[in-house]
């Protein structure tokens, strides 16, 4: 075969052909003879190179080479030949670069590349291709273009590191995302985004900003040097996108050994070594070479700014630009790409939020950003971007999102932004992405950062955009117990600064306030409202009266919470009571039942099971079931307790008395729930509890009643929470 081989190039040696020149029959036996050699071993594959890299086979290899292509790309399979035959492979697609027609040669390529999956020979034809597009002449930014869609669309199928649901809530295994290099699936993307990186550098320096060389150029020339630009900053948004914004691109802390050696060993060196990360080496390296193509990301801020700025001011901008396109020649052909690019850069928000991050929070580069841009415009420019972040599930991208609005939002003075800004849909849609971070992100770490976040949000406004915040979440959110009574503690924050102030707000007083409490202090479903599915916002709501009536008494009644007082006793407190009255009866029947069916029992009865994903879990044991039943209990004793000081306050107002620091509550029939107490006191009177049979402490003045006699009426004595005084 290698005879055939070099019979066919002897006859065509030292000419310049055409297509027409070349007999078929010749092409086939070259290429077959091409491949045998290739299957031969390293010796046949050394002299194809040979044959290849002769001047004098140059007219022949130029019209064969676009065949040869599909010959040799197999062999670069990992594990398809011996790694010397696989290096004279690469030496011969080296060649086709230099002597191949270009574009035909790219095409080659680049259907070569759809579909692979062996990332070595993904790696192999880089350089060639590389090559060959160094090659091009005239316009050849598009075909730049295609070709970096086409590699990003490779790295694309490359899966993300493998993670697991995180069963602990403290669990920070997401930020390994990257870092861990003995994941499967990291190894592949860093190399491949590494090979990109290397790839895609001269064209970098070919679209480098320079006034001298610019002059020089016409028209065409510096139209088709900023589409080029164009395509290498929508590539490098892309690899932000995928797969860097996943990744973990924080510092690395110094390693625990090398720090613990040195300290035994007693050195005065204080320099310590951080780790390297590799995916914010990478990240860096992007960005480095978006600060070459553009020196004061100018471009990207304006997409921030285009994409994600307030529509009014898109619109003025789109007004503005339609009329300039006007005085251009090929206006339509223009605006038709124009309005395709816009399409591209649309999905690329995870690019462009990596980018903000990396840039204003990882502070690479942060020294070429203009400094005439003011806070409140990064702020507005990258409000629907965060928005849009904060929706992901994955962690990675989450915390990057968060940290974004963490930087943006401390370089805000309170009361500095206006209601007015609310009108526009993203800045009252970012309390509701952060509350769904702190309802759906299961690690704890990220939820407390974001209800951090919008309590400094909501205190960035003027009161009148915090009183439209707080009540468009509470009508938004209102059906999640736990988001409701975030909401009433926020509510109750902003009363208290507001009080603070000379003369208070009228979005915190008054008619605006009671509007709040109308929707707050309110139970969807009266006295049969479930006070368990409910109690995480029906305490909150609790504490809110509480603070009202003592902070603010009736014959100043800055809040107006006096004016609406019967209403909220009616509708409200009374409700809650008889609430509290009913759940109290219901559970302790039921505490009563599972203690007789355990005692009674030859072994004791499980009435609770639980599935989950359709598999039972363990049955609750008796103990448990007797723990979450006077757990109940507790909670219902709290609210009762609240509404005891609450009644307490209001009736000192009323009355003119001073509070003695308990209050007693009429009841007519005597429960075990009642009188429970807390500790044993020798000097106080017990019963055994006809209920639970539990040992009983009464009140004191109590008269244990003769056998047969009824209960009379007694006071239950309820004590004061131990954190009034601190609203004095």
């Amino acid at each position: 075969m290698a005879a055939d081989l070099k019979t066919v190039l002897q006859k065509y040696k030292d000419r310049s052909l055409q297509d027409d020149d070349l007999e078929p029959e010749d092409k086939d036996v070259f290429l077959v003879s091409a491949q045998k050699c290739l299957e031969n071993g390293e010796d046949d594959s050394e002299m194809l190179l040979r044959e290849v890299s002769n001047k004098a086979n140059e007219g022949f290899i130029r019209e064969v080479g676009w065949d040869l292509l599909p010959v040799v790309t197999p062999f670069l399979t990992a594990g398809k030949a011996a790694d010397t035959v696989q290096q004279h492979c690469r030496g011969v697609l080296g060649v086709l670069a230099e002597v191949c027609k270009p574009k035909e040669f790219v095409l080659g390529i680049l259907e070569k590349l759809e579909g692979l999956e062996d990332d070595n020979v993904f790696k192999s034809l880089l350089p060639p291709l590389q090559r060959v597009l160094q090659r091009l002449s005239g316009k050849r930014a598009h075909c730049i273009g295609l070709t970096l869609t086409t590699l990003h669309s490779h790295l694309t199928e490359v899966p993300l590191p493998s993670k697991k649901k995180p069963q602990d809530p403290e669990d920070e295994s997401w930020r390994q995302f990257g870092v861990d290099t003995q994941d499967k699936h990291v190894g592949r993307l860093l190399d491949t985004t590494e090979a990109l990186m290397e790839f895609v550098q001269p064209f970098v320096q070919m679209a480098k900003k320079d006034p001298n060389v610019e002059a020089a150029m016409n028209k065409d020339e510096l139209k088709d040097l900023e589409i080029l630009r164009k395509e290498l900053v929508k590539f490098l948004t892309r690899l932000f996108k995928y797969p860097l914004v996943y990744l973990n691109l924080e510092e690395l802390p110094v390693k625990e050994d090398e720090n613990k050696t040195q300290e035994m060993e007693g050195t005065e060196d204080n320099t310590q070594e951080v780790q390297q990360n590799r995916c914010r080496l990478c990240a860096a390296t992007c960005m480095s070479y978006l600060q070459v193509l553009d020196p004061s990301f100018s471009r990207l801020l304006d997409l921030c700014d285009h994409y994600c700025g307030p529509p009014d001011m898109r619109v003025k901008r789109k007004t503005k630009s339609a009329d300039k396109q006007q005085q251009q020649d090929g206006e339509d052909e223009e605006e038709k790409t124009e309005e395709e690019d816009d399409g591209k850069e649309e999905a690329s928000l995870l690019g462009l939020c990596c980018f903000s991050y990396l840039l204003l929070v990882e502070n690479i580069f942060i020294d070429k950003m203009p400094a005439v841009l003011s806070h409140e415009f990064l702020g507005a420019i990258h409000i629907v971007l965060i928005c849009e972040v904060l929706k992901k599930p994955h962690r990675p991208v989450i915390h990057k999102g968060l940290e974004l609005t963490k930087t943006l939002l401390g370089n805000l003075e309170p009361f500095c932004l206006s209601y007015e800004i609310l009108e526009l849909q993203p800045f009252a849609v970012l309390p509701e992405s952060l509350i769904h971070v702190m309802v759906q992100c299961p690690t704890k770490s990220l939820r407390k950062l974001a209800h951090d976040l919008l309590t400094a949000y909501v205190d960035k406004f003027d009161w009148r955009g915090r009183y439209m915040l707080l009540r468009g979440l509470m009508e938004k959110t209102g059906g999640h117990a736990g988001v409701m009574g975030l909401i009433v503690g926020k509510v109750k924050d902003q009363i208290d600064a507001c009080l603070k102030d000379d003369p208070p707000s009228e979005w915190f007083t008054g008619n605006k306030l009671s509007e709040l409490l109308r929707k707050i202090l309110h139970l969807p479903d009266g006295a049969t409202t479930d006070l368990l599915d409910n109690r995480d916002w029906i305490m909150p709501a609790l504490n809110l009266l509480r603070y009202l009536v003592i902070r603010d008494k009736p014959d100043q009644n800055q809040t107006g919470v006096w004016t609406d007082w019967p209403e909220v006793e009616k509708g409200f407190l009374r409700q809650l009571r008889t609430g509290v009255n009913l759940s109290k009866s219901h559970f302790q029947e039921e505490l009563k039942k599972t203690r007789l069916k355990h005692k009674n029992a030859k072994k004791p009865e499980v009435q609770v099971s639980i599935e989950v994903a359709g598999d039972k879990m363990p049955d609750m044991p008796y103990e448990q079931q007797i723990m979450v039943l006077e757990s109940s209990m507790q909670m219902f004793s709290v609210i009762e307790s609240l509404l005891g000081r609450i009644t307490e306050v209001t009736e000192t107002y009323r009355t003119g008395e001073k509070p003695q620091g308990k209050i007693y509550k009429r009841e007519t029939d005597w429960k075990c729930s009642d009188l429970h107490a807390a500790e044993d006191d020798p000097n106080a009177v017990y019963m055994t509890c006809p209920c639970c049979g539990e040992k009983t402490k009464m009140p004191d003045g109590f008269t244990p009643p003769k056998p047969g006699e009824e209960l009379k009426q007694f006071d239950i004595e309820l004590g004061p929470p131990d954190d009034d005084l601190k609203y004095f």
